[in-house]
């Protein structure tokens, strides 16, 4: 049997395969690559498609083989080149990435995609000026790419340039809908300014497309909290415990709001429930300034002396235990 005919027989294997990968039934999606191979052990289209189900499989090592004895056979191929970067990214293997998705970018020099990926690399690498110089190149390819103009967005926040990152957060939120990763940035941003409303124009936005996620939640909360509305915080917090937040830190702020109401009881309930789950420095505040306020200061001063013991080097502790001293010197 010619070469030629071992490869007719393998493709029809080969393109099964795909199909059943497309449908995540992969175990029968592995027999046909499989297959292929058996009756051409140098089928490059099913060395890199069994490659790649590996690395969805998040098996990277055996998917690097795959890419590489497909490259042995066709050095150019852009599929097995592709698919050998993300399988080296996929091991924490960053320089290798980088190193055939240059080569990759070289052969192939219009593919947005793969500057792209150059570029998440260099960012990774920490060398911000080649990821930048990447992201921007591929934009040329591409103005609406979204892993771009995000990519550069986190780099003007690493670099403290939040007016910047905000303009690409906000570009990228406004393609197809929102993307929540951006929609969630940028009401970060918002946030940390203390404008409050816009901050929620933004987790409203993500929470629209999922109630579930318990970040946009949390964000909210906080934004209510700073206007002002805690009752509202506290149904903001408590969904986002439902959805996923960890549940000492969201009883902690359910705490801070029911103290800021002036429901000093609930509050006091609520503290003890986190610290039952383990310790908590702003329950532990929290309690303290409870006891202040009911004028119990030995309970106060038994709490900041547990934080003093476990924040011996937190400042903000050490204030507040002395300025709590001052006011009760006779326990000194």
């Amino acid at each position: 049997m010619n070469k030629r005919h071992h490869k007719g027989k393998a493709l029809g294997p080969g393109k099964h395969g795909r199909h059943l990968m497309k449908e995540m039934s992969y175990a029968e999606a592995e027999e046909k690559f499989h297959e292929a191979l058996e009756i051409d052990p140098n089928d490059v289209f099913a060395l890199v498609g069994l490659g790649d189900l590996k690395r969805r499989l998040k098996r990277f090592d055996q998917a690097v083989s795959l890419y590489q004895k497909a490259l042995e056979v066709d050095e150019t191929n852009k599929y097995a080149m592709m698919g050998l970067g993300d399988a080296y990214r996929g091991l924490h293997k960053i320089e290798k990435a980088l190193d055939i998705w240059l080569k990759y970018l070289d052969l192939y020099p219009d593919d947005y995609r793969i500057m792209t990926r150059v570029a998440d690399g260099y960012q990774r690498l920490g060398d911000l000026h080649s990821s930048k110089t990447n992201y921007l190149k591929a934009l040329e390819f591409n103005p609406e790419d979204t892993y771009a103009l995000m990519g550069l967005g986190n780099i003007h926040l690493k670099s403290r340039d939040e007016d910047r990152a905000l303009e690409y957060f906000v570009k990228v939120s406004s393609i197809e809908g929102g993307s929540p990763w951006a929609l969630t940035s940028a009401a970060n941003i918002y946030r940390n300014r203390k404008d409050y409303q816009e901050a929620m124009v933004y987790y409203d936005r993500v929470l629209d497309k999922d109630p579930r996620q318990s970040y946009a939640w949390h964000g909210k909360a906080d934004c209510l909290r700073g206007l002002g509305k805690q009752e509202e915080a506290i149904q903001a917090w408590e969904k986002a415990m439902k959805y996923g937040m960890k549940p000492r830190i969201a009883l902690t702020r359910i705490g801070d709001a029911h103290r800021n109401l002036g429901n000093l009881a609930k509050a006091e309930e609520t503290y003890k429930k986190a610290v039952e789950l383990g310790y908590d420095k702003f329950a532990y505040l929290g309690l303290a300034r409870i006891y202040v306020q009911r004028n119990q200061p030995q309970e106060a001063l038994n709490l900041y002396n547990q934080l003093r013991q476990r924040e011996p080097r937190d400042s903000h502790v050490e204030a507040e235990r002395r300025s709590f001293l001052e006011r009760f010197p006779d326990l000194v």
